[in-house]
């Protein structure tokens, strides 16, 4: 896991070395952050993307890693929890295509303070689709209309 290091910045080493010493570095209990996953999914030049309802922004689908759960088979579940979309990993190739550290902000309703994501991202490819459990909106965005530079990075690297 140390190989996240390189991917963050001066003012988060301290936090992210914690999370990532962490007993387990995916728990939500460590109040400083932890390792999420989200899945890319493209589908006729388009971006499956969630409008996310705390922070009210388009992102790609994707949260916490369950107990036992891989991050790969985590970002999978998200986009079905979100989207219905069932998905498989787009290439035998498990590793993430972009790992991105960022501040999540406070959400009283949760009980949650300002924390980070170490955040995992697979890009998956759709096998089905059957109705969301979650009630939250999703879209194909066309890849010049993404305004997310993450995305944007993450779609470079695969061209």
């Amino acid at each position: 896991m140390l190989k996240f290091l390189e991917f963050s910045g001066s003012n988060t080493d301290d936090r992210v070395c914690s999370i990532l010493g962490y007993e387990n570095p995916f728990k939500r209990s460590n109040k400083l952050g932890h390792i999420t996953a989200s899945g890319l999914v493209i589908h006729n030049d388009k971006v499956l993307l969630i409008f996310h309802p705390f922070i009210k922004r388009w992102f790609q689908p994707g949260g916490h890693i369950d107990d036992g759960e891989s991050p790969i088979d985590a970002a999978i579940r998200e986009v079905y929890e979100e989207t219905g979309f069932v998905c498989v990993p787009d290439s035998k190739d498990l590793e993430p295509i972009d790992i991105d550290i960022h501040e999540i902000p406070a959400n009283p309703k949760k009980g949650e303070d300002t924390h980070l994501h170490i955040d995992l991202l697979y890009c998956l490819r759709i096998s089905s689709q059957e109705q969301s459990i979650e009630d939250i909106s999703y879209a194909w965005i066309a890849f010049d209309q993404i305004e997310s530079d993450r995305i944007k990075r993450a779609l470079a690297k695969l061209n």
